[in-house]
């Protein structure tokens, strides 16, 4: 287990009146190694509460979109029983596909070299800096 602190509660095997029951014994065990806090966990902290609001104020302006998509998604599972709207459905797909796949190919010509270059750059990057090492 992982956590810095770790009850352990022990209690009594036999039956014994209410009364006459002693309270349980609670140990409280902390391991050393795990209270060490780590290298730059200072920083990342600092940065977090930095950009909380923004993670805060991003959730916000997404429920909506979020909300209005999970109605989306009931009423197209009410609607798929209609044999008639899956028709229409599958229609819909196939040309959506059809029309999509040329603008996905062109994206894929003109960004995969590009994408190729900047993963080339990186990996000589960090060949260099550990050769420099």
């Amino acid at each position: 287990m992982t956590a810095l602190r770790k009850t352990l509660i022990e209690e009594e095997t036999t039956f014994t009146a209410p009364a006459a029951r002693a309270p349980a014994k609670l140990y409280v065990v902390a391991n050393d190694a795990t209270v060490r806090t780590e290298e730059g966990s200072t920083l990342k902290n600092i940065v977090l509460f930095f950009a909380a609001p923004f993670i805060g104020l991003a959730y916000i302006i997404a429920f909506p979109f979020v909300g209005l998509a999970a109605l989306a998604v009931l009423a197209g599972r009410f609607a798929a029983k209609y044999e008639a709207v899956r028709t229409t459905a599958r229609v819909l797909k196939n040309v959506g596909m059809a029309v999509a796949a040329p603008v996905l190919g062109l994206a894929y010509v003109v960004f995969f070299p590009v994408i190729g270059l900047v993963a080339l750059a990186w990996m000589g990057g960090r060949a260099v800096a550990a050769s420099a090492r």
